[in-house]
């Protein structure tokens, strides 16, 4: 199920305004949305060849529309996404990316 219209703007708000702070130099923070998810990927230029980009997803944000709430979940190196294991990963969109921010568990960022 996608998202509503009007959550859809309060993520784009939210995220978009999230991933711009978090974007220096090379390094880009951005967001895709397919259907009730939304998932946090970073990209850097290739080493060898720096006009080309590697993108790693980070995070990835689901909402239960039923419930309006939203669920975390990262990305093992395999990029299989898992649930995020501290047992706060259910909740409102800006406390989730606020986890995701701070990484207390150091699973989102290198």
């Amino acid at each position: 199920m996608a998202l509503s219209a009007r959550e859809l703007e309060r993520v784009k708000d939210f995220l978009g305004t999230f991933c711009q702070t978090k974007t220096c130099n090379s390094v880009k923070l951005e967001y895709h949305t397919r259907g009730n998810r939304i998932t946090l990927v970073e990209s850097r230029p290739l080493f060898i060849d720096p006009s080309l980009f590697n993108s790693v997803n980070v995070a990835q944000f689901e909402f239960d529309a039923v419930q309006q709430i939203w669920t975390l979940y990262w990305y093992d190196r395999k990029n299989r996404r898992q649930p995020y294991p501290t047992g706060r990963n259910r909740d409102t969109l800006e406390k989730l990316v606020a986890e995701v921010a701070t990484d207390p568990t150091g699973i989102f960022w290198d």
